[in-house]
Formats: C-alpha cells, sequence, structure tokens
C-alpha cells in the first residue's frame, strides 16, 4: 500500500475518537478495523446493555451524542452514534482489516493487515481490552452435556428459559447477564465468585450517577482514603451482601484505578433470592459443576464471564512495549520512548473508558502532530529544538 503519515489500529470508540482529533489538526489518518461495520462489535453484544456512563460523558471529541438519546444510551443507539461519528468527520476507515503485526522498520511503522502492508510514521494502537476470548479449559469440561457459552457470545436470556444456569465470574458483563437471565425466565440461576468486587448503584440513591463521583474525585490524591469514603457510601447505598454470598470488597476502585462493578438489577435479583452466590468453580461434571467448597450442582447451561485478553503480545512486535498482563506499558494518549507509537484506549479509571477516550485523543492529537511536524522540519534540514 502506498505510505501514509498515520494509521489508526481498530475502529472502536477510541480509535474513532483519535482519527477525528486528528483531523482537527489537518492529518488525515488511515483507520483499519477487522470488522464489517463500524460500531459492530457494540450492535452484537446483549440486547439487555446500555452504558454505564451517562450520555453527556460518554460522547467522544469534538460530537457528541444527540440529546434526543437518553441518560444510559442503548448499545444499538451507541453503535448508531459511532457510524454516524465517523461520517460525520468523514474518517478514512478501511473495514475487513485483520491486522496481524505492526513492527519498525526502516524508521516506518510497518502494520501487516491480511495481504496489505501499509508503512507510516505514525502508528496508533486503539484495539482495546476486548480481542480474544478467554475461556479456561477447567477439569471435566469436555465431559459436561449441557452448554458452555462465552459472554462474549451471549445475546439474552430468552433462549435459556426455564434451564438452570451458572454465570461464572461477577464483573459488569457476569453480574448483569446473571440479572438477565433471571429476567427472561432461566428456572435457576447462581453466580461463581472467586473474589468479591465492589458494587454501586449506576445511580447513587436512585438521583446521582455514580460516574459523577469518579469525575469529581479522581483529581484528589487520596485514593485510599477516597476507597474508605466510598465503602461507606456503598454500605448504605447497596447494604450488608454478606448475608446473601458476598464477602467484602477485595479492592478499592480509586486504589485499583478500575470501575467498580455498576449494579442494573443484579442486587435486586439477589436480595430476592432469584439469584444465588457460589464459590469458584472447581470442576465440570457430566451434568453441571462442582465448587470449590465440594457442593456439585447440576445446570443445563454455563455463561464464562471470564474475561479477555488484548491479543497485543502477537500483533505488537515492539520489545518491552506489552507488559505480562497483556497491556501496553505506557499510558493511552502519552508519547511513548518509542517514536511515532501511541496507545489509547486501554486506560481504565472510575471516571468511564469513554470519557477518558475523549479526553486521550485531543492529547494524543497534539503529541501525534507535533512529532510530525519535527520529523518534518528534521527531515527537511532545519532543526526541530
Amino acid at each position: 500500500m502506498p505510505p501514509t503519515e498515520i494509521v489508526v489500529v481498530g475502529a472502536g470508540a477510541s480509535g474513532l475518537s483519535a482519527a477525528a482529533a486528528l483531523k482537527r489538526h489537518g492529518l488525515e489518518p488511515v483507520v483499519l478495523d477487522r470488522d464489517d461495520r463500524v460500531g459492530g462489535s457494540w450492535a452484537r453484544r446483549y440486547q439487555r446493555l446500555h452504558l454505564h456512563t451517562v450520555r453527556h460523558f460518554s460522547g467522544l471529541a469534538y460530537h457528541s451524542i444527540p440529546k434526543s438519546y437518553p441518560r444510559y444510551v442503548h448499545k444499538d443507539d451507541f453503535a448508531r452514534y459511532l457510524q454516524d461519528y465517523a461520517e460525520w468527520f468523514k474518517l478514512d476507515v478501511r473495514l475487513g482489516r485483520q491486522v496481524r503485526s505492526i513492527r519498525r522498520a526502516n524508521g516506518l511503522w510497518e502494520v501487516e493487515a491480511g495481504d496489505e502492508r501499509w508503512t507510516s510514521r505514525v502508528v496508533v494502537v486503539a484495539t482495546g481490552h476486548y480481542n480474544d476470548r478467554v475461556l479456561p479449559h477447567w477439569p471435566g469440561i469436555d465431559e459436561f452435556r449441557g452448554r458452555v457459552v462465552h459472554s462474549g457470545d451471549y445475546r439474552t436470556g430468552a433462549q435459556f428459559a426455564g434451564l438452570r444456569a451458572l454465570v461464572i465470574g461477577i464483573g459488569n458483563s457476569g453480574a448483569e447477564i446473571a440479572a438477565d437471565l433471571v429476567e427472561q425466565g432461566a428456572s435457576h440461576v447462581a453466580i461463581s465468585v472467586r473474589t468479591s468486587p465492589p458494587i454501586m448503584p449506576r445511580d447513587l440513591f436512585g438521583v446521582l450517577p455514580v460516574q459523577l463521583l469518579g469525575i469529581l474525585f479522581t483529581p484528589v490524591p487520596a485514593p485510599r482514603l477516597l476507597d474508605r469514603a466510598g465503602a461507606g457510601l456503598r454500605r448504605i447505598g447497596v447494604g450488608d451482601l454478606s448475608k446473601y454470598g458476598l464477602g467484602k470488597a477485595a479492592w478499592g476502585p480509586f486504589t485499583a484505578r478500575r470501575p467498580a462493578v455498576i449494579d442494573v438489577g443484579f442486587l435486586g435479583e439477589l436480595k430476592r433470592g432469584r439469584i444465588i452466590v457460589r464459590p469458584d468453580l472447581s470442576s465440570f461434571t457430566p451434568e453441571g459443576v462442582a465448587f470449590a467448597d465440594g457442593l456439585e450442582e447440576a445446570f443445563d447451561v454455563v455463561v464464562a464471564a471470564t474475561g479477555f485478553e488484548t491479543g497485543l503480545d502477537r500483533m505488537l512486535q515492539v520489545a518491552d512495549s506489552v507488559g505480562e498482563d497483556g497491556q501496553p506499558r505506557f499510558r493511552s494518549g502519552r508519547t511513548t520512548p518509542y517514536p511515532g507509537l501511541y496507545f489509547i484506549g486501554f486506560d481504565e479509571t472510575v471516571r468511564g473508558v469513554l470519557f477518558e477516550a475523549n479526553r486521550e485523543s485531543k492529547r494524543l492529537a497534539k503529541a501525534a502532530a507535533r512529532y510530525l511536524a519535527g520529523a518534518t522540519r528534521a527531515g527537511s534540514g532545519t532543526s526541530s529544538a
């Protein structure tokens, strides 16, 4: 392919926001994505899903989500917004491009996508957290007579009405899928919990969006104190969950720099006794599973909310750029030790991924524009100091 100044890998929310911000600086990035449509990954997610962050703080750079959308945008509406966003900025999005490798060669970046090879002075990695499904190979899983579904393939609990269902994992997806299974008529729903997370209502006391607390308090340089205050608010807003099988939260959102589980129906079903908490799974049996406490229970379907991997360790052929956890070693939106390499959309905070993507993309665009201007001056023999 002909050389280009900038390649953005990933046409999700963060990649599109970065591309739009770059265009505001007069640049023309090419955006590569493996999907066949913009917003496709959102459109395919489970039907119940809405954003857990408010509309006003979930829009991307320089183009807000329409006010006609509700406070908490449905996933189909957000997919539509992403499509409209790409069209609004006339972004050069190339779909159906599965990026296999990113590497440095001859002072440029080479991005290999299928049988195409792109070269550029800047590459922005915006592939996000949710590339490869993680499905542990538990003992006995091959003998299980029921169905195992990863949360990334789950669409609606309606197909499991009347069945006994187990959800493994209590992140945001696991908690919401458990509630959906109950609402859609599963005869019995249990959730396997290894470590109890902090759980907050989406609207504290039914009024205040909990995201606002994250936005207001993140600048305060006292994460442990904030987590203690948050624990107090959870006791008031959520109550004592130990009687329902959930222990004390094993980590704090501000200290761990990751959002709490946002409750959108799970706690109500838990307190009504329609979701049963079980310990960590030990193994599968032909009829169900065995838990770590020795209990065996029969299930027809198991939903594995066991997370995803970034896949960066295979894609990014740059030494020491990816940590053992598969995450970039560098902050999103910031310069890196590798000239022209940037990341966006990987930092999780209590302010919300989309809120951060908006801010990160503007910071990234300024840094990339300065880098390209300096590289141009250096190439023309003019000092860039």
